[in-house]
């Protein structure tokens, strides 16, 4: 007899051989648990997850507001990245891949790389060729091997999912199975009574976990989905604010890496949940963004990577709009990772 999986969405039952409901692509209960509840349960969990949730002082007296930071950059290999690529090491696995591959700036090389060596797996990484060697190290030291491929990372995507076709890997990065993982981003904050939480947006992936994460745990009113992208490379929030389609940026550099992304996979996604909380799309420039990391650590002491620090960026120019609320900034990598 088949085991059956349930759909805590729309409550739909499949076999077990499914990991997203095929109906309306919601999360599947996994024999008695969660999908990131299962993976751990295979040894594959690294102590990813319940990371620190702070406030932020001295901060919340500057900007007058009542400030908290969800420390992601102390996941096991410094980013938010290790709760989702837990679950897809996971799936690789009871799919019998002979590997995993992603495109990467670097966040999800040093993930990915990592758990791919816990599960025993071959791990290939495409990233920019410009992309610094800094960036790469963990991926390095933990066996990946490292494609590089001239242009960005939107170029880098579609050479992986070449390499998955052709070589049997299982293909990684920001697409649905990784918001199975990251949702417990959500999950963890739920029932903490804030009115926003603000998130870079690169790809949008995590953002939105973040917010169905909320949602699944049903935390009642939900806070508005602030999504903070680079002034140079903001696909998604130019749609936003024009009320047209998300159109794919030709050109355009920024000092926040993460989220230098031209074309982003889950930028409609993204739209329709920032609607959904009331929430809003903004841009913060390269200056504001490097002011904010260093006021972050002067005054909190807490280092984080470039793109972790767009969210206060946007606050401290925005203070006036905020006054007296109670807001998350979520701090995705550390700054380790810049170096």
């Amino acid at each position: 007899m088949k085991t059956l999986t349930t759909c805590v969405s729309c409550g739909a039952k499949f076999e077990d051989q499914w990991w997203l409901c095929p109906d309306c692509g919601g999360s599947l209960e996994v024999k008695g648990g969660r999908l990131d509840k299962a993976a751990k349960h295979r040894g594959l969990s690294l102590g990813e997850g319940n990371t620190p949730l702070l406030r932020l002082n001295r901060l919340s007296e500057i900007l007058g507001c009542d400030l908290w930071a969800k420390c992601e950059f102390v996941n096991p290999t410094g980013s938010f990245k290790d709760r989702g690529s837990v679950v897809e090491l996971a799936v690789a696995l009871s799919l019998g891949k002979t590997g995993v591959v992603c495109a990467s700036t670097g966040n999800m090389a040093a993930s990915l790389s990592a758990y791919a060596a816990r599960a025993g797996l071959p791990c290939k990484v495409v990233v920019p060729d410009a992309t610094p060697a800094g960036k790469l190290r963990q991926a390095v030291i933990c066996g990946a091997e490292l494609i590089r491929v001239k242009g960005g990372y939107d170029e880098c995507v579609g050479v992986a999912e070449q390499i998955a076709k052709d070589e049997n890997y299982f293909l990684c990065g920001d697409y649905a199975l990784r918001r199975e993982g990251q949702k417990s981003i959500g999950r963890e904050l739920a029932r903490k009574g804030f009115d926003a939480f603000v998130i870079p947006v690169g790809n949008g992936t995590v953002g939105i976990a973040t917010i169905q994460g909320l949602v699944e745990a049903e935390d009642g009113k939900l806070p508005r989905f602030i999504g903070i992208q680079a002034k140079e490379i903001n696909p998604i929030e130019e749609a936003w604010r024009t009320k047209s389609e998300i159109k794919a940026k030709s050109a355009g550099t920024t000092v926040a890496s993460a989220m230098s992304v031209r074309n982003p996979l889950d930028g409609n996604m993204t739209l329709a949940w920032v609607a959904k909380t009331g929430g809003l799309l903004t841009t913060v420039t390269d200056e504001s963004i490097e002011n904010a990391r260093a006021m972050l650590a002067r005054q909190e002491g807490l280092y984080v990577e470039r793109t972790a620090a767009a969210g206060l960026a946007m606050l401290v120019r925005d203070r006036e709009q905020y006054i007296g609320q109670k807001l998350v900034i979520i701090l995705t990598g550390s700054g380790l990772k810049d170096n």
